[in-house]
């Protein structure tokens, strides 16, 4: 009996693991694609690297990532900075901000 159940769970588990979660950071990652090839959209190249997020409530994250874009071929690439708000997955609102900058996310100070 112990075996038959062990054997039951094993193929609940494998199947339960085949099924495809939505997942919060897909959406994230595609909205901060869309947002820079539509930024630059005759590059020829580009990557992004997120340096810091923060979620401001479970809709809400705020991203802050720079861009580096070869804009044509056997030309230097440029880096830029943004800070993106992602409200359910969905780039919100943008930024450029100095590549140097501190940024400080947190909560507004009255």
């Amino acid at each position: 009996m112990a075996k038959k159940w062990c054997f039951t769970m094993i193929v609940a588990l494998g199947f339960l693991s085949s099924i495809p979660l939505p997942s919060a950071h897909a959406d994230v990652t595609v909205a901060i694609d869309e947002f820079v090839e539509n930024l630059f959209p005759k590059a020829t190249h580009y990557f992004w690297v997120v340096n810091d997020t923060k979620t401001e409530t479970l809709r809400e994250v705020i991203v802050d990532i720079n861009t580096i874009v070869t804009k044509q071929t056997g030309k230097e690439p440029t880096e830029n900075r943004f800070l993106l708000l992602l409200v359910d997955g969905a780039l919100f609102a943008a930024q450029e901000i100095p590549l140097g900058a501190v940024v400080d996310c947190g909560d507004e100070q009255v």
